[in-house]
C-alpha cells in the first residue's frame, strides 16, 4: 500500500477564511498568523489533498514547535527560531504536545 501523507487545513480566526494549507504560517486573505489556538482539520477529499512527491520533500512529519524565549511558531525544520534565534533544544512544547494540554486536537469538518 502507498503511504500519502494528508495535509491538516485551518480557518483564520480573524477574516473568516476557511482551508487553509498547514503549511502557511500566516492567512493568504488578510495576513493573520495562525495562533496556538489554531485546530487544524482533515479535508472531505483525502485524494485531492494528497501531498505530491515535491511537497512531501520539502515537508517532514515531524510537528511544528513553539520557541521558549518569544512564543513563536516555529517550521519542524528550523533549528533555531525564525522570529528571535532562540535555540530549538531549548524548546519544551511543539504542536501536537500543547493541543494535549489544552484538550484541542485535530478535528473533521
Amino acid at each position: 500500500m502507498e503511504e500519502r501523507r494528508i495535509e491538516g487545513l485551518w480557518d483564520c480566526s480573524y477574516c473568516g477564511a476557511t482551508g487553509i494549507k498547514a503549511r502557511f504560517d500566516e492567512c493568504p486573505s488578510c495576513g493573520s498568523a495562525k495562533g496556538k489556538e489554531t485546530v487544524f482539520y482533515l479535508p472531505d477529499d483525502f485524494d485531492a489533498a494528497a501531498l505530491t512527491q515535491e511537497e512531501k520533500e520539502k515537508t517532514t512529519n515531524e510537528p511544528d514547535w513553539l520557541c521558549e524565549y518569544c512564543g513563536a511558531y516555529n517550521k519542524s525544520t528550523a533549528t533555531c527560531c525564525e522570529k528571535c534565534a532562540g535555540d530549538k533544544t531549548a524548546a519544551r512544547f511543539n504542536y501536537g504536545m500543547l493541543h494535549q494540554l489544552t484538550g484541542k486536537f485535530f478535528k473533521k469538518k
